[in-house]
């Protein structure tokens, strides 16, 4: 078990590398967007730069997914959690467990459905940037593995530790 948790948290370490590295692209390319857009036009400088809006696009739509499964880990997912850490811990556990038993069946489903547009994405292609969609595509079966994954070894993690998981990984984040 001990195993499963140091393997995710290695894949999370370089997880977290990647997710700065597409938010570091999505900045690039709306920075462009926006200078080529108003301060080249300002200046008289008419030019277009079409691929900044799809690349931007698409890193976005990847660090979404990416980082759900990456924020899973230590709970930092936004939720509504008053009212399961207002009941007492013989209800609120049980009901902790059933919610994140219902993420793990959504992540599945879109794990699922991901697969679909996978194959969907072969033929087709972006428009400026000319890559077929698949590689966008990829994002959602990879994020709701991550999630899925993740989500288990919050779990595995709360029960290691002892820990009450109705407050997350809060006291066990080691970044």
């Amino acid at each position: 078990m001990t195993l499963f948790l140091t393997l995710t948290d290695r894949l999370n370490a370089l997880l977290l590398y990647v997710l700065a590295c597409l938010l570091a692209v999505v900045s690039v390319a709306v920075i462009a967007q926006v200078s080529v857009r108003f301060v080249l036009t300002a200046a008289g400088i008419n030019i277009s730069a079409p691929w900044t809006e799809e690349l931007a696009r698409y890193a976005l739509i990847w660090m979404v997914f990416l980082g759900a499964g990456y924020g899973m880990r230590h709970t930092r997912m936004i939720a509504m959690e008053f009212l399961i850490q207002s009941l007492p811990r013989q209800i609120g556990t049980p009901l902790r467990y059933l919610v994140l038993a219902m993420v793990v069946g959504f992540s599945a489903l879109l794990l699922k459905a991901g697969l679909d547009f996978v194959a969907l994405g072969r033929s087709e292609t972006s428009p400026v940037l000319g890559i077929t969609k698949d590689w966008v595509y990829w994002a959602m079966p990879v994020g709701a593995g991550l999630l899925i994954l993740n989500t288990f070894a919050h779990i595995a993690d709360s029960i290691l530790a002892g820990r009450d998981i109705r407050h997350g990984a809060a006291s066990s984040q080691q970044e």
